[in-house]
């Protein structure tokens, strides 16, 4: 029975992800105390992101509620051949914010038209700024979408100064092992650039059908010890009856790895009580999330 228990509240976790942290760092400026929280940075897929979803009321209205959980909040397949409606998204949630949010994208990469994508950054300007951002020249063309990288510089107090956030959309199918393999080069090359303190985000495609069990042994990602994954393998990122981790968080650096906590899993359909066909038209996949200190 207390196995039970424990397995349930495990699961409620994994649900909702964890509640607001309420831990803080504490300083002083001038003669004045003053308290950081945690930045809460996310990553989400949504699904063939466009202007067919954002002119609809209701879709739009759960992406912009998700959205504003977070202070960076990396978007994936954003498919939008016009290149107007990732900004028209965070005019609208500017617009019902009372927080300021800015963004940064990608160009357009794919080597076929229907899997020509973007990654777009939104984040609050009074938490975070841009300092520099750097697009993978992938000269061996080994990605179908190469990664995005944007180096942060945190505003106010926290023990993590600058970092930098490595986006990330894994092709599915043959390709997916190799992608997630030269992402060790990708990162060597973000840290001669940009220093060691890295977190690695999106849809790596990472489970089920795309990584078996026993393939894990060849992902170097996975069996170098310097990266420690936030998402868990038993996590469940996929909408709908399959339970697969496809979407991951992996921090690198000294400092990065120790003030990154409590990976999890937003389920969005629970918290906001969505019918699974709401659910599905939104994305078929759940935004993931941590604790940055």
């Amino acid at each position: 029975m207390v196995r039970i228990v424990i397995a349930l509240i495990a699961s409620l976790f994994l649900i909702v992800g964890l509640p607001e942290a309420n831990s803080t760092i504490h300083g002083v400026i001038g003669n004045r105390p003053q308290r950081s929280s945690p930045l809460r940075i996310g990553a989400f897929n949504i699904e063939f992101f466009g202007w067919k979803k954002l002119n609809n009321s209701f879709i739009r209205n759960i992406i912009m509620r998700i959205v504003r959980r977070y202070d960076i909040i990396l978007v994936q397949e954003i498919r939008d051949v016009t290149q107007g409606a990732f900004p028209a998204l965070v005019k609208r949630v500017n617009d019902s914010s009372y927080h300021n949010y800015d963004y940064v994208v990608s160009r357009r990469m794919g080597r076929k038209a229907k899997s020509i994508e973007q990654y777009g950054f939104i984040f609050r300007t009074d938490k975070v700024a841009v300092k520099d951002i750097f697009q993978y020249p992938d000269d061996k063309d080994v990605f179908e979408r190469e990664p995005f990288c944007v180096r942060f510089e945190r505003k106010g107090l926290g023990r993590q100064r600058t970092f930098t956030f490595i986006g990330f959309h894994a092709k599915p199918g043959p390709s997916t092992i190799p992608e997630l393999n030269e992402l060790v080069d990708v990162y060597a090359e973000v840290k001669k650039k940009f220093g060691e303190d890295v977190v690695v985000g999106g849809d790596y495609n990472a489970d089920c059908r795309h990584v078996c069990r026993t393939c894990w042994s060849s992902v170097n990602m996975w069996t170098d010890r310097s990266y420690e994954w936030l998402i868990k393998s038993w996590y469940d990122t996929a909408v709908g009856p399959s339970h697969c981790a496809y979407d991951r968080l992996v921090v690198n650096g000294k400092t990065m790895k120790n003030n990154s906590r409590y990976g999890a899993v937003f389920k969005f359909d629970r918290v906001y009580r969505l019918t699974p066909k709401q659910t599905r038209a939104v994305s078929d996949h759940y935004p993931v999330q941590f604790y940055l200190y």
